[in-house]
């Protein structure tokens, strides 16, 4: 089975680079790619992706709001966070508004297909060095 993938970064040579890394795979087809989170919504409904990288920090619609607007439109896909932020809010808020990951940008290549095929298997999928912050966050009142 192929896993259908879209990306969403305001980087066009990030976007140009994964996808062309996730290419080489072949269980693996980039079906879309977004600038913008208006956009990729746009494509999400159009493509109806197994799997959405979808970066936080975008200007316009951010990353939290687009993930807020896919979770509602398409449940049933996965939306994982790829970014270069480190903060436990941000994680803590996007698994809250229904992200099935968050990775970072740091993250190697092996490991970014080895989480799009457990993302897309149903599983979730954090950074391990995401994990402890996650927890720590959990644990705050």
């Amino acid at each position: 089975m192929t896993i259908r993938i879209l990306l969403i970064d305001d980087h066009t040579l990030f976007r140009s680079g994964v996808s062309a890394l996730l290419q080489r795979q072949p269980d693996l087809e980039v079906v879309g790619e977004a600038s913008d989170g208006v956009e990729g919504v746009k494509r999400a409904k159009q493509h109806l992706p197994d799997v959405i990288l979808l970066d936080l920090n975008m200007p316009g619609l951010s990353g939290l709001e687009t993930l807020q607007l896919l979770v509602e439109d398409l449940p049933d896909t996965a939306v994982v966070m790829l970014t270069v932020s480190e903060e436990a809010e941000e994680l803590t808020a996007a698994m809250r508004e229904g992200a099935r990951g968050f990775l970072l940008k740091s993250i190697d290549a092996d490991a970014l297909v080895a989480a799009i095929r457990q993302a897309a298997s149903g599983q979730p999928v954090i950074t391990e060095h995401m994990t402890a912050k996650l927890v720590e966050q959990m644990r705050k009142p």
